[in-house]
This record gives structure tokens, C-alpha cells and sequence, in this order.
């Protein structure tokens, strides 16, 4: 049974260090872009609730502007505190000009 994709945007539609909220899913989703890799991840910081896509990603990492916590992009373990609580991380696929996200079942 394959999962499903929902896509999160055009290849174009982010340079090299931005990222964005993804629109029509259930669960808050980010997606970013990192030396020509794609990151989708949980948007919301387990420490404050907050969109991680307000932040920054600098060194693989994606920090929250609240209280500074970070999470690895690839893994979405923590890196600082004061998040104690890792953020989901989905497969991302690219096809042609879109760039999808593979959710859970």
C-alpha cells in the first residue's frame, strides 16, 4: 500500500536556506531547503508551540525564534534547549517540478 503525498510546492518556490508552512494538511508541516535538499518536518516547536518556520536553519538545523530551541532536520532530534521533545520528520519526494511530502498512514 503506498502513502500518500500531498504536495507541499514547486522546486522554484524556495532558494537555497528558506522554508514555508505546507498548506492542506492536517497536522502543521514545514518544508525547507538546504543545499539543494529537501527537510519537511513538524511545524511547531515541542517546547512553546510556535511555527518553527518563523525561524532560521543554519547548520543542518532548524532553530525556533522563542527560546532558541533547535532540532536536527533530518532526524527532527533535538539539539538545544529548552525543547525536550523531538519534531516528527516526513520523506520528501521530488517529481518533475513538485516537491511532495510522504505522510504517514
Amino acid at each position: 500500500m503506498s502513502k500518500p503525498l500531498v504536495r507541499a510546492c514547486a522546486v522554484d518556490a524556495l532558494k537555497d536556506g528558506e522554508m514555508q508552512p505546507v498548506t492542506g494538511t492536517v497536522d502543521p508541516i514545514g518544508i525547507g531547503r538546504v543545499g539543494g535538499e529537501w527537510f519537511a518536518f513538524e511545524n511547531n516547536c515541542t517546547h512553546e508551540d510556535f511555527p518553527l518556520t518563523e525561524g532560521i536553519i543554519e547548520a543542518g538545523e532548524i532553530e525556533c525564534p522563542l527560546h532558541g530551541a533547535r532540532y536536527c532536520l533530518k532526524t527532527g532530534k533535538v539539539r538545544a534547549v529548552p525543547a525536550i521533545c523531538s519534531i516528527r520528520v516526513y520523506p520528501v519526494h521530488v517529481v518533475g517540478n513538485d516537491v511532495l511530502i510522504e505522510l504517514p498512514v
